[in-house]
């Protein structure tokens, strides 16, 4: 497709739904990917006479998209984060995870961003409604694809779930990686795996377990953005002030329309 390297193409949950995994490349490259894939895929549609969408939620009664975000680190020609200790990791992957859990609140006003992303952001739609982390856990915020016997000591990875295509993807990856190594660098202790959904738990025994929702609102991922220090780091004083900008903008039009206006108006901007 356009010169890019597709590890697998299959048929997702919604309607007319398909889920495309780019091969791995050099953050650089793989937000240059990124680009590249969606305007293919608009043209062959259009080509066709249909169209594709990849808003977070296209319409109230359908699946929502998004843009799951793998990361790993990659020392001396080998995977960092694969390792002898719990769930197959290394001191760095554990403190890579950790930082990345610990920067949720900040980094998903980045990586999900728009207001489709926190209408979208519920349990079970796989949008990572709950700052956690867990191995191989599909409702988790953070989940862990552990090396395999089958695939070899080289697959570890860190998928972010919390993250969709209306986010910049030169953006989402910076604050990412950066999350990450802010992790590495102050060995950031990770707490223990959720292996459950915890959309189904009340909220008593998530407040137990130090398990708190993610931003719903734009207010609070406002409020959430401007206190990441980390994100405010990465973007520089300019660029940060620009995207809150356009975010108050988006929640500014939002207010004065329906749901479901507001889902048409986004549905084929991404």
């Amino acid at each position: 497709m356009n010169g890019l390297d597709i590890g697998q193409i299959h048929a997702e949950y919604g309607g007319c739904q398909l889920e495309i995994a780019l091969s791995p490349l050099d953050p650089l490259a793989a937000a240059d990917a990124q680009v590249l894939a969606r305007q293919t895929i608009h043209a062959a549609a259009r080509a066709q006479g249909l169209r594709a969408s990849f808003a977070p939620l296209p319409s109230s009664s359908s699946a929502g998209n998004g843009w799951h975000l793998h990361t790993s680190l990659v020392h001396d020609g080998h995977n960092a984060l694969t390792g002898d200790g719990d769930h197959g990791l290394s001191d760095t992957g554990r403190a890579y995870i950790a930082g990345i859990v610990r920067e949720l609140p900040g980094l998903t006003a980045i990586t999900a961003p728009s207001s489709g992303s926190l209408l979208r952001r519920r349990p079970g739609y796989w949008a990572g409604a709950f700052g956690f982390w867990g191995v191989e856990n599909r409702e988790a915020a953070v989940r862990l694809v552990p090396a395999s016997p089958l695939l070899g000591p080289e697959h570890t990875n860190v998928e972010l779930k919390a993250c969709d295509a209306s986010a910049n993807p030169y953006l989402a990856l910076a604050v990412t990686i950066a999350a990450g190594l802010s992790g590495v660098a102050d060995s950031a202790q990770l707490p223990p795996p959720v292996q459950q959904d915890v959309g189904g738990w009340d909220d008593a025994r998530r407040d137990a377990a130090g398990i708190s929702p993610l931003a719903t609102t734009h207010v609070q991922q406002r409020e959430n953005l401007l206190s990441s220090a980390l994100v405010a780091n990465v973007l520089g004083e300019d660029l940060l002030g620009a995207f809150v900008a356009c975010r108050d903008a988006d929640a500014a039009w939002a207010e004065s329309h329906t749901e479901d206006e507001l889902l048409e108006s986004l549905r084929w901007i991404y």
